[in-house]
């Protein structure tokens, strides 16, 4: 079987993160891999190295959804594959645009739905991209509960038998453990987009109003000036330390410095930094949102806080700091449930199903020739 998997947005993050660990485990089952992604990017440099087939596209521009579009379907035309994984709107619209005869069978992973947070002017367009999505894929695969029960509340769900709900796997690189010395109180990971809402990172800080807590910033993004602006607005500039975008690898030996990752999100599918400190053995103060909640149960695996109010994720830090064997006690039953939720082998297999069903959906859908 050859797959290829597309992923628009190449910039570090989950999405990247997910892709390399699918591609990873379909080549160690002898599944032929490729991937099309942003040309010149984070994920198109980090799968050429990996040593699989890599062809880069400008998906930067929407517009361009047409051309981008036909310069898929020329690399199906030179190579024709039996699965195309779009992994995200983006790059799952220019598959649903090819004509039935020229697309092959089609798995499209909705990674988190996010047009019910555009502006009520835009909203039914980026819905009805989606619904044009969903109608062209032959099997939809969805990463959270949290995003199924979203899909059935919006009336998406059409065909029980074309989707899926499937947690990535989820794997440290070897050797990735804590520290025995944190640097840091508090780390997070993650864009400096409004979703993962950075600015409230020093209302935090300034709420704990301990000035010799520490906190490190790993991420980058269109948010960066306004959170360093309220940083030293806040008074608590000296107490982060802000280190931009770094790959995968880099991100997780900084957050293994902390002692507590904080993820203040406004919305998300399932996060893959949780996951990854749930197995690291880093607990986690996270906002109390869906995605989140299908991860952790507060006071069991993790706490949870209201989004808006840093003065309540301030108290869940300071309890953690302040007592070790609550830390502890939560970071323990989260590794345990991670390691078992998040499984590569579970991914692999369900994905492998996923697949055979895709082609058998393709096949029934596409018209048969008409006999001579």
């Amino acid at each position: 079987m050859r797959v290829v998997h597309i992923l628009g947005d190449g910039n570090p993050g989950g999405g990247p993160v997910v892709v390399e660990t699918l591609c990873s485990g379909m080549t160690a089952s002898g599944v032929e891999t490729a991937v099309v992604t942003q040309i010149g990017s984070y994920f198109f440099d980090l799968a050429s190295a990996k040593g699989w087939k890599t062809f880069g596209i400008d998906f930067s521009r929407r517009k361009n959804v047409l051309q981008i579009a036909r310069q898929i379907s020329e690399l199906f035309e030179h190579r024709p594959p039996d699965i195309v994984h779009a992994h995200g709107a983006r790059s799952a619209l220019p598959i649903s645009l090819l004509p039935r005869g020229k697309r092959p069978a089609f798995a499209y992973t909705v990674h988190g739905f996010h047009y019910d947070k555009r502006g009520p002017g835009s909203r039914p367009f980026f819905k009805l991209m989606e619904k044009l999505c969903i109608a062209r894929a032959d099997q939809i695969v969805l990463v959270g509960k949290a995003d199924e029960a979203f899909a059935r509340r919006e009336g998406l769900v059409d065909d029980p038998r074309r989707w899926s709900q499937i947690y990535n796997g989820v794997e440290l690189p070897a050797g990735c453990k804590l520290s025995l010395q944190p640097e840091f109180d508090i780390a997070f990971v993650g864009r400096l987009h409004p979703q993962k809402n950075p600015l409230a990172l020093p209302a935090i800080l300034a709420a704990m109003n301990r000035p010799r807590i520490r906190m490190l910033i790993v991420g980058g993004g269109e948010l960066e000036t306004a959170l360093r602006e309220k940083c030293r607005a806040l008074g608590v500039e000296s107490q982060i330390t802000i280190v931009g975008t770094k790959s995968r690898t880099d991100a997780l030996e900084l957050m293994s410095r902390a002692r507590i990752l904080l993820l203040p999100s406004l919305w998300e599918g399932v996060p893959v930094s949780v996951v990854e400190a749930m197995k690291m053995g880093l607990p986690v103060v996270a906002s109390r949102i869906p995605g989140n909640q299908e991860l952790i149960c507060h006071g069991e695996t993790g706490l949870l806080a209201d989004p808006l109010t840093a003065a309540e994720f301030a108290a869940h830090i300071l309890s953690l700091l302040d007592s070790p064997q609550l830390a502890q006690s939560l970071a323990t039953r989260a590794a345990s449930f991670a390691s078992t939720t998040f499984s590569i082998d579970s991914q692999i297999k369900a994905h492998l199903r996923i697949y055979e069903n895709a082609l058998s959906q393709s096949r029934a859908r596409r018209p048969r020739s008409s006999r001579p």
